[in-house]
Protein backbone atom coordinates (compact mmCIF):
# COMPACT_ATOMS: atom_id res chain seq x y z
CA UNK A 1 0.00 0.00 0.00
CA UNK A 2 1.45 3.26 -1.01
CA UNK A 3 1.58 6.25 1.07
CA UNK A 4 -0.09 9.55 -0.01
CA UNK A 5 2.75 12.02 -1.50
CA UNK A 6 4.22 14.32 1.64
CA UNK A 7 2.67 17.55 1.04
CA UNK A 8 4.31 21.29 2.09
CA UNK A 9 3.33 22.77 5.45
CA UNK A 10 1.62 25.86 3.24
CA UNK A 11 -1.29 23.16 1.52
CA UNK A 12 -1.83 21.80 5.10
CA UNK A 13 -2.44 25.43 5.97
CA UNK A 14 -4.58 26.00 2.98
CA UNK A 15 -6.44 22.77 3.62
CA UNK A 16 -7.10 23.61 7.31
CA UNK A 17 -8.88 27.07 6.71
CA UNK A 18 -10.70 25.32 3.92
CA UNK A 19 -12.04 23.18 6.22
CA UNK A 20 -12.48 25.57 8.99
CA UNK A 21 -14.15 28.21 6.38
CA UNK A 22 -16.88 25.51 5.55
CA UNK A 23 -18.22 24.84 8.88
CA UNK A 24 -21.50 25.70 10.13
CA UNK A 25 -22.14 28.03 13.10
CA UNK A 26 -24.04 25.34 15.28
CA UNK A 27 -21.71 22.65 14.09
CA UNK A 28 -19.19 24.94 15.80
CA UNK A 29 -21.16 25.02 19.13
CA UNK A 30 -21.76 21.42 19.18
CA UNK A 31 -18.03 21.01 18.80
CA UNK A 32 -17.02 23.52 21.65
CA UNK A 33 -19.97 21.93 23.71
CA UNK A 34 -18.51 18.34 23.21
CA UNK A 35 -14.86 19.66 24.19
CA UNK A 36 -16.11 21.28 27.30
CA UNK A 37 -18.12 18.20 28.50
CA UNK A 38 -15.81 15.65 27.87
CA UNK A 39 -13.27 18.19 29.76
CA UNK A 40 -15.39 18.76 32.59
CA UNK A 41 -15.84 14.89 33.36
CA UNK A 42 -11.82 14.44 32.80
CA UNK A 43 -11.18 16.93 35.50
CA UNK A 44 -13.86 15.71 37.50
CA UNK A 45 -12.15 12.23 37.66
CA UNK A 46 -8.88 13.58 38.06
CA UNK A 47 -9.60 15.23 41.15
CA UNK A 48 -11.98 12.51 42.64
CA UNK A 49 -8.61 10.10 42.07
CA UNK A 50 -6.63 11.99 44.32
CA UNK A 51 -5.72 10.16 47.64
CA UNK A 52 -7.25 12.20 50.76
CA UNK A 53 -5.55 11.79 54.06
CA UNK A 54 -6.50 8.89 56.27
CA UNK A 55 -8.32 10.90 59.34
CA UNK A 56 -9.34 8.69 61.71
CA UNK A 57 -13.01 8.66 63.60
CA UNK A 58 -13.75 11.09 66.72
CA UNK A 59 -14.31 8.39 69.28
CA UNK A 60 -16.36 9.80 72.23
CA UNK A 61 -15.89 7.27 75.37
CA UNK A 62 -19.40 7.50 77.55
CA UNK A 63 -18.70 6.10 81.20
CA UNK A 64 -21.28 3.49 82.29
CA UNK A 65 -23.24 4.07 85.34
CA UNK A 66 -25.18 2.16 87.14
CA UNK A 67 -28.54 3.03 87.46
CA UNK A 68 -29.39 2.37 91.23
CA UNK A 69 -26.94 5.44 92.39
CA UNK A 70 -27.87 7.45 94.91
CA UNK A 71 -28.02 11.48 95.14
CA UNK A 72 -24.79 11.97 97.16
CA UNK A 73 -22.87 9.56 95.17
CA UNK A 74 -24.23 11.50 91.94
CA UNK A 75 -23.20 14.62 93.81
CA UNK A 76 -19.59 13.62 95.09
CA UNK A 77 -19.03 12.53 91.00
CA UNK A 78 -20.12 16.04 90.25
CA UNK A 79 -17.39 17.63 92.41
CA UNK A 80 -14.80 15.83 91.24
CA UNK A 81 -15.43 16.12 87.34
CA UNK A 82 -15.98 19.65 88.43
CA UNK A 83 -12.60 19.72 89.92
CA UNK A 84 -10.70 18.25 86.38
CA UNK A 85 -12.98 20.51 84.24
CA UNK A 86 -11.57 23.97 86.41
CA UNK A 87 -8.15 22.03 86.32
CA UNK A 88 -8.03 21.73 82.18
CA UNK A 89 -9.84 25.45 82.08
CA UNK A 90 -6.53 26.74 83.93
CA UNK A 91 -4.20 24.57 81.68
CA UNK A 92 -5.82 25.71 78.61
CA UNK A 93 -5.81 29.71 80.06
CA UNK A 94 -2.20 29.09 80.54
CA UNK A 95 -1.55 28.10 77.41
CA UNK A 96 -3.46 30.75 75.57
CA UNK A 97 -1.46 33.48 77.46
CA UNK A 98 1.96 31.44 76.94
CA UNK A 99 0.69 31.72 72.69
CA UNK A 100 -0.46 35.11 73.36
CA UNK A 101 3.15 36.32 74.29
CA UNK A 102 5.11 34.58 72.10
CA UNK A 103 2.61 36.50 69.45
CA UNK A 104 3.31 39.76 71.28
CA UNK A 105 6.65 39.14 70.95
CA UNK A 106 6.55 38.16 67.45
CA UNK A 107 4.24 41.25 66.29
CA UNK A 108 7.49 43.05 68.07
CA UNK A 109 10.03 41.97 66.06
CA UNK A 110 7.92 42.30 62.90
CA UNK A 111 7.06 46.12 63.92
CA UNK A 112 11.08 46.39 64.31
CA UNK A 113 11.70 45.33 60.70
CA UNK A 114 9.07 47.77 59.76
CA UNK A 115 7.13 45.31 58.57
Amino acid sequence: MALPPVSRPSALLADLRAFFASREKHQWVFALLSVLITGYFITVFLIQSKTKEYKPPEIIWVKDYSGNRTDAEIKAQQKIDQQKQLAEKAELKKLEEAQRRESAKLQKKLSELGI
